[in-house]
């Protein structure tokens, strides 16, 4: 069976995802784990509050992509933007590559709204990067603020180097982004522009782009509801660590766990698996915590995700089921479009 790059990129990616989560397992008392996991299930009632709490920052995402979506103009039903953003969060869980949940929810939200698929892929493009660019924020501003506490810990000195290094390329991408006037002389840039194909696409992209730069009250309320998602995984996270007897304050998880979440958010592994455990292991071992306690918190905090994530699945069941196809129809449809947005993607790298 031949596999194509992409596919082995993929694999490779996952190996060395599973592979780091294996060493970590490796480093564990298992006597102690499961004397860690039978505790747990005693404070069940704070893992619950865990899951209601992933639950509800999912709802917040869809309140914050729904005003984003009404912001460009691309008018959907509450019903519809909560289907199509579960099915996304399915896809992100379960299609590695470029059939992933981006791809699904840009897909279903052209679908939506007139078949404008430019301004929907742009208005999950700025759902994901307004999210980000937050979180890399918060992660800087508790990096600054217990500044004592990662000069302290040998092993924070890495992921504090890498937080700076996020930082300033965001500050330097924004700066171009919203500057893109003055850097129109570049040759890449024309190139991309240029394309028969793909220029057209980039440029009303971009257009969607500034004109939510103009709009100041959707702005700010996409910044406020994303505060509330990262503040409300961090509490989370609290509950979370109190069934696995983690007693630490909520500034302790404020000070770590942004920087963790930014840092896996990197395409290293799919879904960040691996890294955000490695990360969780060394962060929460600098303050204190051992790894029989650490990495059953990151491992659950994936799990809760990925139960979500099935209930999205639930969703594009029916969805499909709604529109009289099958999945299996549905499916293709999407392969088929992530085929053709990567050969466009090749045209535009070979074209002169």
């Amino acid at each position: 069976m031949k596999f194509s790059k992409k596919a082995l990129y993929a694999i490779l990616r996952l190996f060395a995802g599973v592979g780091i989560i294996v060493y970590l397992f490796s480093r564990m008392d298992l006597d102690r784990l499961l004397a860690v996991l039978r505790a747990s299930l005693a404070n069940w009632p704070w893992l619950l509050c865990g899951a209601l709490l992933c639950f509800i920052c999912l709802c917040v995402g869809v309140l914050r992509w729904k005003i984003i979506l009404d912001g460009r103009g691309l008018r959907m039903s509450w019903g519809r933007a909560f289907s199509v953003f579960f099915i996304g969060q399915f896809f992100n869980a379960f299609m590695f590559g470029s059939t992933g949940g981006d791809l699904a929810r840009a897909f279903y939200a052209a679908q939506e709204t007139h078949h404008k698929k430019t301004e929907a892929v742009a208005t999950v493009l700025i759902d994901r990067m307004i999210g980000l660019v937050l979180l890399d924020f918060i992660a800087l501003v508790m990096l600054i603020a217990r500044a004592r506490f990662y000069i302290d810990h040998w092993v924070t000195h890495a992921p504090a180097f890498l937080m700076v290094g996020m930082n300033l390329l965001t500050a330097i991408g924004l700066v171009v982004l919203f500057n893109i006037h003055r850097f129109q002389h570049w040759s890449l840039l024309r190139r991309i522009t240029n394309h028969p194909v793909v220029g057209p696409i980039v440029k009303r992209t971009l257009v969607s782009i500034f004109l939510y730069r103009r709009k100041t009250g959707v702005l700010l309320k996409t910044l406020l509801l994303s505060l509330a998602i990262h503040l409300l995984v961090i509490l989370e996270c609290y509950c979370l660590g109190r069934s696995f007897q983690l007693h630490l304050g909520l500034i302790a998880y404020l000070t770590v766990v942004p920087m963790i979440l930014a840092i896996a958010a990197l395409p290293i592994t799919p879904g960040g698996l691996g890294i955000r455990e490695g990360l969780t292991v060394a962060l929460f071992g600098a303050l204190g915590i051992g790894i029989t306690q650490s990495l059953p918190l990151s491992l659950m905090l994936y799990l809760i995700g990925v139960v979500w994530s099935l209930f999205g699945g639930l969703i594009f069941l029916g969805y499909t089921a709604d529109t009289g196809r099958k999945a299996r129809e549905e499916l293709q449809k999407l392969r088929h479009e992530a085929s053709r947005i990567d050969a466009q993607v090749r045209v535009a790298r070979s074209h002169p």
